[in-house]
């Protein structure tokens, strides 16, 4: 039975489902869809992990990089809301073109100073996602909204980074508004097909189309085949950044800062299945699948990035980490170093700091903080994590909180500017999308979103994962070169 709600101009329609698996439900629609998304949890909890979401058939695509922007239709539905944008705030845009199945226009950046309150309202690009969001803002709690990707770049709109690496072809921002969805809540173990549409006949029909696709189980065989992968960086090299860090920080130009290195490799066959392997290696409150249609996201992140829900910001930065044992013992063991090692302990009281800056920016007095060096347990290592939250200031949104806490500490260091601007020096490629964000942002002002991590990103049959380590005074350079092999393990398994 389809359930039909009044919603502003359009209606919701949704229809339960006995099938609880989303990993199985995706398998069975992703191959019929160019444009394609599956977040997903192992790890059910109240913190998180209660949802999963698939999304399929978005309706528009909106992307971005330096000063130009591109909103596109996907679908005929797509049009209403093109046409509804166009009517919308644009005259932000330095330069404007449309047509019945495109906007496109250039938005200079402001270079003069700003007020830090101002700072996530600079004129930008990105400003076209807050008109957007503005545009179909909903007071009903509801899924539509904003799907997609933030590369580490965005974070560029917004501050002053230096430029010594090459650009890369990757965009400051790939969203797609979605409007079809299969919705798994695990804790009521309930699971719902829900769409918007205008009318019910169109609910209905897109609603029985999409059951009996999930019924209809397909038995195809799915392969891979990763070929020739190498890291960028070979062990003396990766090495000699550990010295270079602790040379900076012994000199008090950062506290810490993250150093990556880049697994690359030859991709053949169909993603998805590497997605299905990986899930199994490495199961994570944030797992995630996201189909560009001419590149793949395939994560396994441990860490949020920042969420908000009830007007509430939350975020849970991880730092400190050991490898798992080989049995109960050695586990505990492990973990009891981890708990008592004074260098991993200054890791996360360096990113708790962090933080409280962040969203002391956007949420009112009186931040709370708990679960402080909380061990969550993963496949192959221990990470300490702490959790952070406040309310929003009255003027400020979800986008606002997330542009305040860009880029991760977790994958910078700290300070944040001068660890990006020493990682543009040393590093030998811009990072994509690694250390970026994925997600979501509603239209009803909810937000939840996931540090790029323990992530493959496949595009032209090319594989890059990057993995990367907190590295300070105390860094032991043979330690923090294994402690990346060790964040890569479970990708490296799927081999």
């Amino acid at each position: 039975m389809i359930n039909y709600q009044k919603f502003n101009n359009m209606l919701e329609g949704k229809k339960e489902i006995l099938s609880k698996n989303a990993h199985e439900i995706f398998q069975n629609l992703y191959s019929d869809y160019s444009y394609k998304f599956l977040f997903e949890s192992k790890e059910i909890s109240n913190i998180y992990g209660r949802f999963s979401i698939i999304g399929i058939d978005p309706v528009l695509h909106i992307h971005g990089k330096n000063e130009n922007f591109y909103i596109q239709t996907l679908n005929e539905r797509g049009k209403n809301f093109l046409e509804q944008i166009k009517k919308s705030g644009l005259e932000i845009c330095d330069s404007l073109e449309s047509n019945d199945h495109e906007i496109r226009g250039i938005i200079k950046s402001e270079e003069n100073l700003f007020e830090e309150t101002k700072r996530t309202r600079k004129k930008n690009i990105a400003q076209i996602i807050r008109i957007i969001l503005n545009k179909f803002h909903l007071k009903k709690r509801t899924l539509l909204g904003l799907y997609g990707a933030f590369s580490y770049d965005f974070v560029r709109l917004f501050e002053k980074i230096e430029e010594r690496l090459p650009p890369n072809e990757t965009n400051d921002f790939d969203l797609f508004l979605y409007d079809t969805f299969v919705f798994f809540d695990h804790l009521k173990n309930q699971s719902k097909i829900i769409i918007y549409r205008k009318t019910k006949k169109e609910i209905t029909e897109n609603i029985q189309k999409i059951n009996k696709k999930i019924e209809n189980k397909k038995d195809k065989i799915m392969n891979y085949k990763i070929t020739d992968p190498k890291f960028s960086l070979s062990k003396k090299q990766y090495e000699e950044l550990v010295k270079i860090a602790k040379k900076y920080a012994s000199e008090g130009e950062i506290f810490e800062i993250v150093f990556s290195n880049i697994l690359k490799a030859d991709f053949k066959g169909d993603p998805y299945s590497l997605y299905l392997k990986y899930r199994q290696m490495n199961p994570s409150p944030y797992l995630f699948y996201f189909d560009f249609k001419n590149e793949q996201l395939i994560g396994a992140s441990p860490e949020m990035m920042v969420r908000v829900e009830n007007n509430i910001v939350h975020i849970r930065p991880i730092s400190g980490t050991v490898k798992r044992g080989n049995d109960p013992i050695s586990d505990h063991e492990n973990m009891l170093f981890l708990l008592t090692d004074k260098k991993e302990r200054a890791e996360l009281d360096m990113l708790i700091d962090l933080g409280r800056n962040d969203l002391s920016r956007i949420c009112k007095p009186n931040l709370q903080i708990s679960d402080y060096r909380f061990v969550e347990k993963y496949s192959y290592v221990f990470h300490t994590v702490s959790h952070i939250s406040g309310e929003l200031k009255d003027d400020f949104t979800a986008f606002d909180a997330l542009i305040s806490c860009l880029n991760a500490g977790t994958l910078t260091g700290a300070p944040k500017i001068a660890a990006m601007n020493f990682i543009e020096k040393h590093e030998k490629e811009r990072r994509a999308y690694y250390g970026g964000v994925i997600g979501y942002l509603t239209f009803s002002g909810e937000m939840d979103t996931a540090i790029i991590i323990r992530t493959a990103h496949i595009k032209n049959q090319k594989l890059k994962f990057q993995v990367g380590a907190t590295l300070l005074h105390r860094s032991n350079e043979e330690k923090e070169y294994q402690e990346t092999i060790n964040k890569a393990q479970a990708f490296l398994n799927t081999f």
